[in-house]
């Protein structure tokens, strides 16, 4: 089943540090021809609103949407891009 997303920003590539509009949700598509990195990183600790940082592999073409809070920061490569969304 295909998620309906709304959408809350323009698109960025992440080879720098982003929060991405200080979104909560964030849909990232890899548009490089192989596996990427994705890092989400806490600027302000979970005891103090911040989430919880980590690190996901997303295959060659592949989507997801990931669940941050506004001030994590997300990282990878340039050519996977990132946009701030919201559930439908």
């Amino acid at each position: 089943m295909t998620a309906v997303v709304k959408v809350k920003s323009a698109y960025t590539g992440l080879a720098a540090a982003n929060n991405v509009s200080k979104a909560s949700y964030v849909y990232c598509v890899n548009t490089v021809g192989s596996e990427q990195v994705i890092t989400v990183a806490n600027t302000v600790s979970p005891q103090n609103g911040g989430g919880d940082a980590g690190s996901i592999m997303l295959e060659a073409g592949a989507s997801i949407i990931l669940r941050k809070q506004p001030t994590d920061t997300i990282i990878s490569v340039a050519g996977v891009k990132a946009t701030n969304v919201s559930r439908g």
